[in-house]
């Protein structure tokens, strides 16, 4: 909805399925809790080495590009010009206004012109993140710090991971993209609520690997990169650093 090596000037970022019946969800409550082919505990980045861990959330991997989150534009470069605001007045995000958007079951979904992307913002006051409506992720690429980092008290972080699709499924692997609060994946807790007053957001990139074998730790790292190349992932990225707490 984070990183590993990542490439060029995209945070990692996410991909996207938001229906129930889209690839991305399929993936993610299949895949909830497992690692990629190979077995490998610790992520490694495209030449084959271990990259460093620090403050990131359990100890994933972090990119050494990260930024100061009053320093990022990216919202104005990818014409983010749509601002939603969550039901309960806990958070606020942007997005272009070319993308697809449903918005009145209590959460965000959008989806990406060309349909390659789908993802979901939502507070677990409005939705509580279980089942296919929420992945952890596993090995997750850390990216860059967010704006959301000053007004929650903790370091929030883009992240990026690959996904892939459930044992003897249709559905092709994708990629994974969200927002991640250090020592907590996938979730950011939100000030001024109790603990159900949570944030989640993911975004799926699919079909990616499709029909083939679930990749291993460095080929999921290699195609994450690749991925995060594309415009789509720069708008995810923008998307997610767009993220605010309501003050």
């Amino acid at each position: 909805m984070t990183t590993l090596a990542l490439v060029g000037a995209f945070a990692v970022t996410g991909c996207g399925s938001s229906n129930d019946s889209g690839p991305g969800n399929d993936a993610a409550g299949a895949t909830q809790g497992s690692t990629p082919q190979g077995g490998e505990q610790t992520s490694t980045d495209a030449s084959g080495t271990q990259p460093q861990t620090g403050d990131s959330p359990s100890g994933e991997a972090q990119s050494g590009a990260s930024t100061t989150p009053d320093a990022d534009h990216s919202a104005d470069v990818y014409e983010l010009t749509e601002t939603y605001t969550d039901p309960a007045k806990l958070f606020t995000v942007k997005y272009p206004k070319s993308w697809k958007v449903q918005k009145d079951n209590g959460y965000l979904e959008l989806t990406s012109p060309d349909g390659k992307v789908q993802g979901k913002v939502a507070s677990t006051k409005v939705r509580p993140p279980k089942g296919d409506w929420f992945t952890r992720p596993t090995h997750p690429l850390i990216g860059e710090e967010t704006g959301l980092s000053k007004q929650v008290g903790t370091q929030v972080f883009t992240y990026s991971t690959y996904v892939p699709a459930p044992p003897h499924s249709e559905r092709s692997d994708s990629i994974l993209w969200g927002l991640t609060e250090s020592g907590n994946q996938g979730i950011v807790s939100l000030p001024g609520g109790d603990k159900r007053d949570e944030l989640w957001a993911e975004f799926y990139y699919a079909p990616v690997n499709k029909g083939q074998r679930p990749l291993s730790q460095s080929q999921g790292v290699k195609l994450v990169n690749q991925i995060n190349e594309t415009d789509e992932a720069g708008t995810v990225d923008a998307i997610l650093k767009s993220i605010r707490a309501v003050d």
